[in-house]
Parts: structure tokens; sequence; C-alpha cells
């Protein structure tokens, strides 16, 4: 039996799903068209251009203060994707993984780069949580992200202490300052990306404050430049129109 014919066979008893909308697909496709049309076409993108995310400066959701150069995603966490990556948080699925590492890598292609990157490494999750839930997702993205990229794959840094659960958090300062000052360098592992670009992984990007603090304790600790990039970022809110005078 051929490899294709044994994954046809496969298919039959455990049918391909959309990574993002959970319908069953035909074999071999991982997504379905409504959703691809979801994945942000960055090389079609023209006019006024954020320098950090690459989106059109309107849609531009990155706040001042970055201690990172770049950011990169490939969808908007909106609707099914919401539910797609919640499913791979707290419910197993991480058979969604390589096809959101797929998106992140041809995002950072897109992008021009990926031949800058040095280093791949991941938001570390606090011991005890990751424990309850057997995995870090972001851990699971940076490690398939390095077999499509063949970049090395490092655990640089750890969570010291215990925080709020961050998505339970809805003012941006408090967000900053639950995980101010959370995370550490692995010492081993320092002298391995001192003047080196590293590529910074999580699964969301909501405020940004996670990715930012681990960010700043690369720099510190001797990271020459650090990107970051998630499967799916909050989109920017709209400013509300005041009421209009009677």
């Amino acid at each position: 039996m051929t490899a294709d014919l044994l994954k046809r066979v496969r298919a039959l008893f455990f049918p391909h799903r959309c990574f993002i909308c959970d319908r069953v697909l035909p074999y071999p496709e991982t997504v379905c068209a409504a959703c691809a049309a979801k994945i942000i076409d960055y090389r079609s993108i023209t006019g006024a251009v954020c320098d950090i995310c690459g989106l059109k400066v309107k849609e531009c959701n990155c706040r001042a203060g970055r201690f990172y150069d770049k950011a990169v995603f490939p969808l908007f966490f909106t609707d099914d994707v919401r539910k797609s990556l919640h499913r791979l948080k707290f419910r197993d699925r991480t058979d969604t993984v390589p096809q959101f590492a797929r998106a992140i890598c041809d995002t950072l292609n897109a992008r021009d780069l990926t031949a800058q990157i040095d280093l791949l490494t991941f938001i570390p999750m606090e011991e005890k949580k990751q424990r309850k839930r057997g995995y870090n997702q972001s851990e699971l993205l940076c490690r398939e992200i390095g077999e499509l990229t063949g970049i090395p794959v490092l655990p640089l840094l750890y969570q010291y202490r215990t925080t709020e659960t961050q998505h339970d958090i809805k003012d941006y300062r408090l967000r900053t300052g639950n995980v101010l000052g959370v995370y550490e360098p692995v010492k081993e592992q320092i002298q391995s990306f001192q003047g080196k670009t590293v590529l910074l992984v999580d699964d969301i990007l909501t405020s940004g404050a996670t990715l930012n603090e681990a960010a700043k304790t690369l720099l510190i600790f001797g990271a020459d430049t650090v990107f970051v990039a998630a499967a799916a970022a909050v989109p920017k809110k709209e400013k509300k129109k005041p009421p209009e005078e009677k």
C-alpha cells in the first residue's frame, strides 16, 4: 500500500477537517474556500502600511513602546478563528497545529522575514498550568514552524511566577502589569541567542503585553532583534463615535 493510499484510507476513518471552521473536507484539503479567504494576503496590501505588523495603518492595532521589531500573524481572532484556537488550547485539538504553523510561515515569507531569523522560541507556560493541560500550544506551533523552515528551536525563557490568566484581564495597563518581570532566560541558553534575531511565537496576539514582556527579556540578555508571531491577532477596535448633540 502506497503512502498516499494509506492516507486516503485513514481519511475514511478520520476525515479531514477545515482547521478553522472544523467542517469535514474531501482528502487532502485542510481549509475550506470560505476560511481560506480569511487568511491575510500581505502581498496585496497597498498604501500606508504599518512597519511593525505589515497591515494598513487604519487596520493596525500596534501600540507605542514595543520591544519587538516586527509582528506577523495570518488571521484575525474573530468568529471561527477564535473557536478553532479555543479548541486547540482547551480541547486538545492539536491536529490543527500544522495548518496554523504553515499559515504563519507563509506570512513570514510574504513579508520577507524568514531569512532574517536565526532562532525560534516560544512563550513559556507556568509549569502547573502546562502539566494540567498536557502541552504548551505556543511551543507546538513553534516546533512545527521549525520543522517547516529548518530554523533551530530553543526554549530560551521560563515563567518563574504565577500570574492571572491574561484573557481574563481587559484593561491593557493591568495586562502589562500582570506579566511585568514574569520571564527569565534559561541560563544555559543565554549565549545561544546573544547577537541573534529571534522569532518569538505565541498562539494569540491580544494586547501584545505578553509578547512585549518576553521580547524585552530577550533583548536585556543580549538578543539583537526580536520578531513575534502568532496564529491570530485581535483586530483593531473601532473608535466609538461621540453621540450627536440634539
